[in-house]
């Protein structure tokens, strides 16, 4: 009997050390994920949505500077590469 119990020991420790070595491991590292559709759609929809702001500002200072014509698009031109 001595002997089965010492093979069955034996076993398990054993077992457990495999088992213990294999969860050690840390998973793959893993490459990050391209930019998906959906993110790409969402920058695209920010920028354009900032590019319209800043030309709302933009207008709205022309209007607070009255200017008009050439003078007008002069600022308008600089002020939207500015923002």
């Amino acid at each position: 009997m001595s002997r089965i119990r010492y093979v069955l020991s034996a076993t398990v420790l054993f077992s457990t050390l495999a088992l213990g070595i294999a969860f050690a491991q840390g998973p793959a590292p893993t490459t990050p994920a391209p930019a998906t559709p959906a993110t790409e759609k969402q920058k695209k929809a920010d920028e354009a949505k900032m590019k319209k702001q800043t030309q709302a500002d933009c207008t709205k200072q022309a209007k607070e500077q009255k200017l008009t014509g050439a003078a007008r698009s002069k600022f308008m031109k600089e002020c939207t590469s500015k923002m």
